[in-house]
C-alpha cells in the first residue's frame, strides 16, 4: 500500500474522531444548559441524528482500514463497528445501543473511540 493512501486514511481518521467528539460535547452542553425544553429536546435530536452518522463514518473508516491491513480489529471491536453499521436504530444516553436484525446490541463507544485515537496520528 502507497504512503499517499496511508496518510490518507489516518487524515480521515483524525477528522472523523474530531466530529463524533465535537458531537459528543454538544450533547454534554445540551444537557447541562438552561435553555427552554423545547428546543433543547430538539437539539438533542438533530445532535444524536448527527452522532449516529459520524459514529457510523468514524466505523466504516476504521473497518476499511482493517481490509486494506493498515489496522487489526480484535472480535469484540469488529463485532461493535458491524453493530454501529448495520445498525437501523441508534440510542444513545450515555450508553450506545444498536438496533439491528440482531437485536438490540450495546456498543462500547469509549472503546471505539479509544482504538481509534491509538491510530490516529
Amino acid at each position: 500500500m502507497s504512503e499517499l493512501k496511508k496518510e490518507v486514511y489516518f487524515e480521515a481518521l483524525n477528522d472523523a474522531i474530531v466530529v463524533v467528539e465535537m458531537h459528543l460535547n454538544h450533547i454534554k452542553q445540551i444537557n447541562n444548559s438552561d435553555i427552554d425544553d423545547d428546543y433543547k429536546q430538539k437539539d438533542s435530536d438533530k445532535t444524536k441524528l448527527n452522532l449516529e452518522l459520524a459514529l457510523a463514518t468514524l466505523c466504516i473508516l476504521l473497518r476499511k482500514m482493517c481490509e486494506n491491513h493498515i489496522i487489526t480489529l480484535e472480535d469484540q471491536m469488529r463485532k461493535d463497528i458491524n453493530s454501529i453499521i448495520h445498525s437501523n436504530r441508534f440510542d444513545y444516553d450515555k450508553s450506545i445501543y444498536a438496533y439491528s436484525r440482531n437485536g438490540r446490541e450495546e456498543v462500547d463507544l469509549d472503546a471505539i473511540l479509544s482504538f481509534a485515537k491509538k491510530y490516529a496520528k
